[in-house]
């Protein structure tokens, strides 16, 4: 009887769970139960829209198409993001030459992070209100295609949800 019981509380709290796990191929992530996602036509890929309230709020391509984020980029440990989103105007350089070689005009900072075992490029906004959050994986599966959830919808509920979901992500390299 003890077994049965709790059996089912496990099963309750199974099926009470505030998210629902999506699989893409051989990749697999949690969204919360309020976002959506919906498959598009597309050519020579796999292209899908995640929505909450029927509006996107980020796409996820699945393909050999896709290249990592391309930017003159910024990379920088994901500490050091943490205190330069905390100030204004973190980078300023007088001399335009060594801003556009270092990325001081982009609009998002760049890192690299081990996810389940897989090398990802995760980009982050420089600003609360402008650029992109983003995660590239190069190499999913024996036939080299690539992965790529993006969102330009920086409200913050957003970004908390994209980290989120960047740290579910699990592949099956088949």
């Amino acid at each position: 009887m003890k077994k049965i019981i709790l059996f089912l509380c496990c099963f309750l709290l199974l099926a009470c769970s505030n998210e629902n796990e999506i699989k893409i191929n051989n990749i697999s992530f949690k969204v919360p139960k309020s976002v959506e996602i919906l498959k598009r036509n597309a050519i020579d890929s796999d292209v899908f829209y995640l929505q909450k309230n029927s509006k996107r709020i980020a796409t996820c391509y699945y393909g050999i198409n896709y290249s990592s984020f391309s930017e003159n980029k910024i990379i920088v440990p994901l500490e050091i993001y943490k205190i330069l989103n905390d100030k204004k105007n973190a980078f300023i350089i007088r001399d335009s030459i060594n801003d556009y070689k270092n990325g001081i005009f982009n609009d998002n900072y760049y890192y690299y992070d081990t996810i389940n075992k897989n090398i990802a490029q995760v980009m982050l906004p420089k600003k609360s209100t402008k650029g992109s959050i983003g995660i590239y994986f190069d190499s999913v599966d024996v036939h080299k295609n690539k992965f790529v959830i993006i969102s330009n919808d920086l409200n913050e509920e957003n970004k908390k949800i994209f980290l989120e979901i960047f740290e579910t992500i699990k592949i099956d390299k088949k």
